[in-house]
């Protein structure tokens, strides 16, 4: 099911082109465009320096772009940037083998900052995300057989007749 433009993430919704400069306009304007960034882990068994920092950002962000992104909404010093975009992932059909719905290509970019290293925060603290799932799967698990056992003497009859 596909959302509405206003209830998606920024990083799922469609931006604006770029206004195009024409002779007769103002060379010094301000312009917000709608891009993103969100800060990434590195890849799995990829170790990356303690200045690189990797994000994922809009698809149209240029290097430019997100050196002075970075350099002026968050003041971050920044040396050089590296992107990579990642082809998406195509989904076919299992009977005609026709491309469906493929996914949409990322890109990522690795900032190096300069004379500053960068640190992952542990949103976690200390406990791992794992936890908190094998809790809500034991508490479903445990409401489940509550249910089965209420209708043990029944087998094989549907809840309607219940």
């Amino acid at each position: 099911m596909r959302l509405p433009a206003h209830l998606q993430y920024l990083y799922k919704s469609m931006t604006p082109r770029y206004p195009k400069w024409q002779p007769g306009d103002p060379r010094h304007r301000i312009f917000f465009p709608q891009f993103w960034m969100r800060i990434m882990r590195p890849e799995e068994n990829r170790s990356i320096r303690p200045n690189v920092v990797r994000f994922e950002c809009h698809i149209e962000m240029t290097k430019n772009d997100i050196k002075q992104y970075l350099e002026k909404i968050y003041k971050v010093d920044v040396l050089d940037v590296t992107t990579i975009i990642q082809q998406g992932k195509e989904n076919r059909h299992p009977v005609s083998s026709e491309i469906v719905d493929p996914d949409p290509d990322r890109k990522f970019a690795y900032a190096f900052l300069k004379n500053e290293t960068f640190e992952y925060p542990d949103i976690w603290r200390g406990r791992l995300p794992f936890d908190e799932l094998a809790k809500d799967e034991k508490r479903m698990a445990s409401v489940t057989n509550k249910e089965n056992a209420a209708t043990i003497h029944r087998p094989g009859l549907s809840n309607w007749f219940r």
